[in-house]
């Protein structure tokens, strides 16, 4: 899902008015985040919570030693080779949430599954209506499509992906799980989802 990023760029040194590099920088603050979504002004059941997406927790790995044997030490090479693996998807992390963009997050979830749920019931997985529930329940315009090899998803049914203006909603609807939803942050390469296949 491709998601809009306000920026602002200027030469360094570079004034508004045009003049030469030494005056000031003038900083430029971005608006502060806000909900877009209908969902995340519903109402939902008193007591009812949504699942928050995981959250990397970085390691405090130092260097490896290197064993004078590293090409037959075992125990070094399983480490060497979980270190890769783990960098290889560090692009899939995401990171803690701001407390504002809680209340409306776990709206969203809440009604996101609560749609997908009698789609699951009633053996029904197909896209468009999926689309349909999702709209239905305050979240339109959502990113649904077939898992892909990086998701982290059951590889059966559909995947969902949408931004409320301050968070993901993500999860999927599965033939053999049902319908599971989370919300979180970004990943770290900037999107709700992992680029499909």
């Amino acid at each position: 899902m491709a998601l809009s990023l306000l920026s602002a760029c200027a030469e360094p040194g570079a004034r508004p008015d045009g003049g030469n590099a030494a005056s000031p920088m003038i900083a430029v603050s971005l608006p502060p985040a806000t909900d877009t979504l209908p969902c995340t002004k519903a109402t939902t059941a008193p007591g009812r919570s949504a699942t928050p997406a995981d959250v990397a927790t970085p390691r405090s790995e130092g260097a490896l030693p290197r064993p004078s044997n590293e090409y037959l030490d075992e125990a070094y090479r399983e480490e060497m080779l979980r270190r890769q693996m783990e960098a290889n998807d560090a692009y899939l992390n995401r990171r803690p949430l701001p407390e504002t963009a809680l209340p409306g997050a776990i709206r969203c979830a809440i009604r996101a599954e609560d749609a997908l749920r009698p789609l699951h019931e009633r053996k029904v997985y197909d896209k468009r209506a999926v689309e349909k529930a999702l709209t239905a329940a305050g979240l339109p315009e959502s990113y649904v499509r077939a898992p892909g090899s990086r998701d982290r998803m059951p590889h059966d049914g559909v995947i969902i992906g949408n931004w409320t203006g301050q968070a993901c909603i993500v999860g999927y609807l599965s033939r053999e799980y049902g319908a599971h939803i989370e919300y979180g942050s970004t990943t770290a390469d900037g999107g709700c989802l992992p680029a499909g296949d």
